[in-house]
């Protein structure tokens, strides 16, 4: 397995095992880190998931007996990068992107560990997440993820208020993450190519002789 080969379903095992592994030292899930990818790459400017292992890891990012070989982490952060090229490709298709939603020990499928990873991750670039939030013509798209994300927050005034949690709604939300995700990378792609295209004209202002 290469990271540019995408993950199989035994490779995905693999990940998810090790990442629970390592659950009770605040190591993300599965879910989690999906969420927490699709940010970094939907977002404003990419940041590389080597970057992130503390985060990822949690407190197991420290412990030297996490993994019994260099082999055994170098594995295992082939299998991030591997998650990561296979969302890449994702967003690269049109409408192409589905989240990494898993049922919980009763079969429900809540989404809230995934949308919660994608808000930690947008901590990471707040004020340029902002320029989203502040947008009246696209901050929707932020909605049902943000949503989802509050649903467990531990003040509850900062939870939404759900209609009694009702499963139409949790759905439409769930059905909301995919076009939102898409519409999220569209709007910061077209930020990245202004912005560039601004620098462009103001290098060739000042290479340009009088």
């Amino acid at each position: 397995m290469s990271p540019s080969s995408p993950l199989t379903d035994r490779d995905y095992q693999r990940l998810s095992d090790t990442l629970q592994r390592f659950q009770s030292a605040g190591c993300m899930n599965l879910e989690q880190l999906d969420g927490f990818f699709t940010a970094l790459q939907a977002g404003p400017d990419i940041i590389r998931p080597e970057e992130c292992l503390p985060l990822i890891l949690g407190e197991a990012f420290d412990d030297e007996r996490a993994f019994p070989s260099g082999k055994a982490l170098e594995h295992f952060v082939g299998l991030l990068l591997g998650h990561w090229q296979d969302i890449a490709r994702s967003l690269a298709r049109q409408e192409g992107f589905q989240p990494w939603l898993e049922e919980n020990e009763l079969g429900e499928v809540k989404g809230n560990d995934w949308a919660e990873g994608f808000a930690e991750a947008m901590q990471l670039m707040q004020d340029d997440w902002n320029l989203l939030f502040d947008d009246e013509d696209n901050a929707s798209l932020l909605e049902p993820i943000m949503l989802l994300a509050f649903e467990r927050h531990p003040d509850p005034d900062m939870r939404p208020r759900f209609d009694n949690g009702q499963l139409e709604e949790r759905d439409q939300l769930l059905a909301a993450i995919s076009p939102s995700v898409h519409g999220i990378h569209a709007y910061f792609s077209r930020l990245r190519a202004a912005m560039e295209a601004e620098l462009a004209a103001e290098e060739a202002d000042q290479t340009r002789p009088d």
